[in-house]
């Protein structure tokens, strides 16, 4: 959990002092009877609560509770996958931030340093947020406290359900850990000239598409095209032209614009004139299966390569994310070799 608190009291030493006679469930039921610990056969007995919350009047709930309240220890792993949408940074604070107290919550204290791990582990559009209202995000710390501190009290603790969980997501953390590092390792070995020599390889990845922004206006016979056209050189304006004669009735509205078009999203006779158009001057009427088009092409930008300094940031993390892969896939093959596994296929057989 994120905030540091003296060892709890044992539940022997909370059972020294409670009633003789096991108490009442929160619904008033009767008496819940007590459990005992399995921890080296030794019994040990602690009260139930009697002041839960009515709206986490079951075990059920009291479990999704202390899940919310835990959840923290698999944010880092979940923040990695969410970086592939922007880019995280440290937390900028005065250099004695990690030794203040924050907030008290009962015995428990939350300091700077429990801030700044929780602000780490989220992704770059949280710590986004977290900047623009870090009091807000304390809170979130402060609910979260409360709320690991109560499901304790109410002993979730011993419950098996929550202690197989917090197995599996121990579990989950270190094989993420282990997964890390060692990609973190094949990171290393990635040279400077490595992405260089990834671009030059797959320079199509890094070519932008040859693209125009053009107008159309769409007719239903040659004859109208002709008439449209001859507006045109009589000074018409191609726009208002295209919002009273146009048959294309998805951009008449807007003048005919086609916005900005990419090869293959034409028919090949409109491509073909549109392409090969010298911008500001209207094509010849062009005919397809739609009909006859006046066309009015406003840029043409033609197919490029990026430069490897523009996209150098990005190849990199390509070549490092693949290689480290490649040798995760390596050490897990390696693991496998060395482990004794036993599959007993059969026992699938039924599944559907």
């Amino acid at each position: 959990m994120c905030c540091s608190r003296p060892p709890p009291a044992s539940w022997r030493a909370r059972a020294t002092t409670a009633s003789a006679t096991p108490p009442a469930d929160a619904t008033g039921a009767g008496p819940v009877p007590r459990r005992s610990s399995p921890r080296g056969g030794r019994t040990m007995t602690r009260p139930v609560t009697t002041s839960l919350p009515a709206a986490f009047d079951s075990r059920a709930r009291w479990i999704a509770v202390a899940s919310a309240a835990l959840a923290l220890v698999l944010v880092a792993s979940m923040a990695r996958a969410a970086d592939a949408h922007g880019e995280r940074q440290s937390l900028r604070a005065p250099s004695d931030f990690g030794a203040r107290v924050l907030a008290r919550v009962n015995d428990a204290v939350i300091t700077g340093l429990d801030f700044q791990r929780a602000f780490d582990a989220l992704s770059a559009d949280g710590q986004a947020a977290v900047r623009q209202n870090p009091r807000k995000f304390l809170t979130v710390l402060i609910q979260r406290e409360v709320l690991y501190q109560e499901a304790r009290r109410a002993g979730l603790e011993e419950d098996a359900l929550v202690r197989e969980r917090l197995d599996q997501m121990r579990r989950a953390v270190l094989i993420d850990e282990l997964s890390r590092r060692q990609q973190a390792r094949a990171a290393a070995e990635i040279g400077g000239d490595e992405a260089r020599r990834y671009y030059e390889a797959n320079r199509a990845q890094f070519t932008s598409e040859e693209r125009i922004s053009a107008s159309h206006i769409l007719l239903a016979t040659r004859e109208e095209a002709e008439a449209g056209a001859a507006r045109l050189r009589d000074g018409a304006d191609f726009a208002a032209l295209a919002q009273e004669v146009s048959r294309d009735e998805k951009t008449r509205d807007r003048g005919g614009r086609l916005f900005v078009v990419f090869r293959g999203r034409l028919s090949p006779e409109l491509e073909q004139a549109a392409f090969a158009a010298t911008p500001g001057v209207v094509t010849g009427i062009v005919q397809d299966a739609d009909g006859f088009h006046l066309v009015l092409v406003h840029d043409h930008v033609p197919a490029a390569v990026k430069p490897f300094e523009a996209v150098e940031a990005g190849v990199r993390a390509k070549v490092v994310s693949a290689h480290g892969e490649q040798r995760l896939h390596e050490f897990i093959a390696q693991l496998e070799r060395r482990a004794r596994i036993e599959v007993n296929g059969g026992a699938l057989a039924d599944l559907r």
